[in-house]
């Protein structure tokens, strides 16, 4: 489709940016950075673009399956205007208002569901009458969203999720049915470790913002379909290059600049500025030697997708939240449905066979589901999925500056003062594209 965007030419000083990185983080600052005007290389190791938010045609069923199942927000502002930007926002489904149904053993749906567009009210009359919760438990509930606005992150800063929900009075009940839920979704890390201050921050973003700023957004196909290969056009009709299948292999740098970026086929040294929207572990093997920049040690926490097809699907919903089970969602794509492991860490390791006999039981408890009902599937392991969000690291985080003046930082891992998301990472390649913008 057409772009009807009037763009800027040559409106900072130099005009050459290059991005390493095709992720989310890279495709950001490129696209921001081409509204300014700049011309944009993209450098990418692997043969397609989107990190680890992309799709891929399954052999077994020529099926396009996701690489991992996102769930995104209306509270995911730099995204959707991402989105928009290359002509990919039709692309998305939006609810009007936030509605998720949980399910205990037995199939039984419980609907978490704002009920009217009457927001604030809407929303707290539907945890009012979330019905997994005893309507005791629903009012200690309530009163912790009623007490949001009050809570500052610098507050929390030194308190975990679990320690600040103790403090709260929230007990294991709602741990189960609720917070644990929300909160390994969003975080992907335990409770234990996971910072009570960033928790909080997102669930203002996502509560206080509206009805929209709530509701659920996926993907109508597959995430490269989504966006992905839009974003490639969109670089590709302003001028600008991504290049596949090259690696970074080495950054060269004197007094305060990056003179140069060697790859496995050439050495660059025709640039003005550039973005790193590497992974940390891959930045941190090709920075010069004597490189001042402060980078973190990360823990990591790894996400678990089983892809299953099923011979007969007769799920109704679009997703369901699993209540006090090692699988905390399930998506339906019509043909096969989509199993969501966040913080798998303790059961990665598994084999195959081993991960999908544990799901199936799930499948089988919550959902009626049996194994002879599956006609085939397939397990995909991300084990470096996003950091541990906890509080020593987050101090740790580093902006997009840099002690070089035309080098810098984009990626989730960044400051972003969210967690490793994807409006995290859209979000910091804003950040860096700005900097030069700005500059």
């Amino acid at each position: 489709m057409e772009h009807a965007l009037s763009f800027s030419k040559n409106t900072v000083k130099g005009n050459k940016v290059l991005i390493l990185g095709a992720g989310l983080a890279g495709l950001s600052s490129a696209v921001y950075l081409i509204k300014s005007g700049l011309n944009v290389t993209v450098l990418e190791s692997s043969g397609k673009p989107g990190g680890r938010a992309y799709s891929f045609t399954d052999k077994d069923t020529n099926t396009v399956i996701d690489n991992g199942q996102h769930i995104m927000m209306g509270c995911y502002n730099c995204t959707l205007n991402f989105f928009d930007i290359i002509g990919s926002g039709s692309k998305f489904s939006r609810q009007d208002k936030l509605a998720v149904n949980f399910v205990k053993p037995g199939f039984n749906v419980l609907l978490l569901n704002a009920v009217s567009s009457l927001y604030p009210a809407n929303l707290l009359i539907g945890l009012l009458n979330y019905k997994a919760l005893s309507l005791r438990n629903r009012l200690k509930l309530l009163k912790v969203f009623l007490k949001l606005l009050l809570y500052s992150s610098r507050d929390l800063e030194k308190l975990s999720v679990d320690e600040w929900l103790n403090r709260e009075g929230q007990n294991t009940e709602i741990k189960k049915a609720f917070w644990e839920i929300i909160s390994v979704g969003a975080l992907n890390a335990d409770i234990t470790k996971a910072s009570a201050g960033l928790f909080v921050d997102i669930l203002k973003q996502m509560f206080i913002g509206g009805n929209k700023a709530a509701s659920i957004i996926l993907p109508e196909s597959g995430l490269s379909e989504s966006y992905c290969n839009d974003a490639v056009k969109f670089l590709q009709n302003y001028g600008s290059t991504i290049c596949f299948h090259e690696t970074v292999t080495g950054i060269k740098s004197s007094g305060s600049r990056i003179t140069a970026v060697k790859t496995s086929k050439r050495i660059i040294e025709d640039f003005d500025y550039v973005i790193s929207a590497l992974p940390l572990y891959a930045l941190k093997r090709v920075l010069p030697e004597q490189a001042n920049i402060q980078l973190p040690e990360l823990e990591y926490s790894s996400i678990l997708t089983l892809h299953i097809w099923l011979k007969n699907n007769k799920l109704q919903e679009k997703f369901y939240g699993l209540i006090d089970s090692p699988v905390h969602w399930v998506f339906n794509h019509g043909s096969y449905i989509t199993l969501v492991i966040s913080s798998a860490d303790s059961i990665i390791g598994g084999t195959k066979e081993k991960l999908f006999e544990l799901c199936s039981r799930e499948l089988e408890l919550y959902l009626n589901i049996k194994s002879e009902d599956v006609a085939g599937y397939r397990v995909i392991k991300e084990k470096r999925a996003t950091f541990v969000p906890s509080n020593d690291i987050l101090k740790k985080r580093p902006g997009a500056r840099t002690p070089y003046n035309n080098f810098f930082l984009a990626g989730d891992w960044t400051d972003t003062k969210l967690p490793a998301t994807i409006e995290g990472a859209v979000k910091s390649g804003k950040a860096a594209s700005d900097c030069i913008t700005n500059n």
